[in-house]
């Protein structure tokens, strides 16, 4: 890795994947999206919740079982950005889509459910082949201390995206209308956006394992 302010940046951009990555799991799994696909989408909480959980434990099964198959082609496939942005492209595709969840449309449930896994699996093995690139960048010694920012430094941007879209008014906004719900849906997109936006640095800045 170069010298310098360069090493800097290659590091600093590095940990900006996980800022980037983090409102997926803040505002789509956990505070907004969500609640909005159980109560509102769904229409009923008891079957919206089911639905959302038997999504993510499936995506969750495929998770676990391939995580160890990509870790180990990882560790003897050279570069690690391809991955990345293969998946990345999945999961940005995936996130937009959820737009397309209409309250009163529960005819689309299937294609919904089927965007949220892919997006939770895009996302954790995104993670996975960019913590394989943790060696290449720097000694065994510092890899804690790298991985440790980078996770603070998602924890961080999830928080600012949830801010962000906590506070937009309630009233319609750019256009959204209420009445199809447009300012819950609209997490979908702006998590594909910010991931964009934010994950770009790394294929930048970042060198890679040949």
């Amino acid at each position: 890795m170069a010298s310098g302010g360069g090493r800097r940046l290659g590091l600093f951009s590095w940990a900006l994947f996980d800022w980037a990555n983090q409102p997926y799991f803040t505002l789509i799994t956990t505070f907004i999206f969500a609640p909005y696909f159980a109560a509102e989408f769904i229409g009923d909480p008891v079957r919206g919740q089911a639905l959302w959980g038997y999504t993510l434990a499936a995506a969750g099964v495929v998770v676990a079982l391939f995580s160890p198959i990509l870790g180990a082609i990882a560790d003897v496939s050279g570069p690690r950005k391809p991955w990345i942005a293969a998946f990345g492209v999945l999961f940005v595709v995936s996130c937009s889509y959820l737009y397309t969840a209409v309250p009163g449309a529960p005819g689309s449930a299937l294609w919904i459910a089927i965007a949220l896994g892919l997006a939770a699996i895009a996302a954790e093995f995104a993670i996975v082949f960019n913590n394989a690139m943790l060696p290449s960048l720097v000694p065994e010694h510092q890899i804690g201390r790298l991985s440790g920012f980078g996770w603070g430094l998602g924890y961080l941007g999830g928080l600012v995206a949830l801010l962000m879209i906590i506070g937009l008014p309630d009233a319609p906004f750019l256009g959204l209308q209420s009445a199809q719900a447009e300012a819950g849906r609209l997490v979908g997109p702006l998590t594909a956006i910010w991931f964009l936006i934010f994950a770009l640095p790394l294929f930048l800045f970042t060198p890679d394992q040949r």
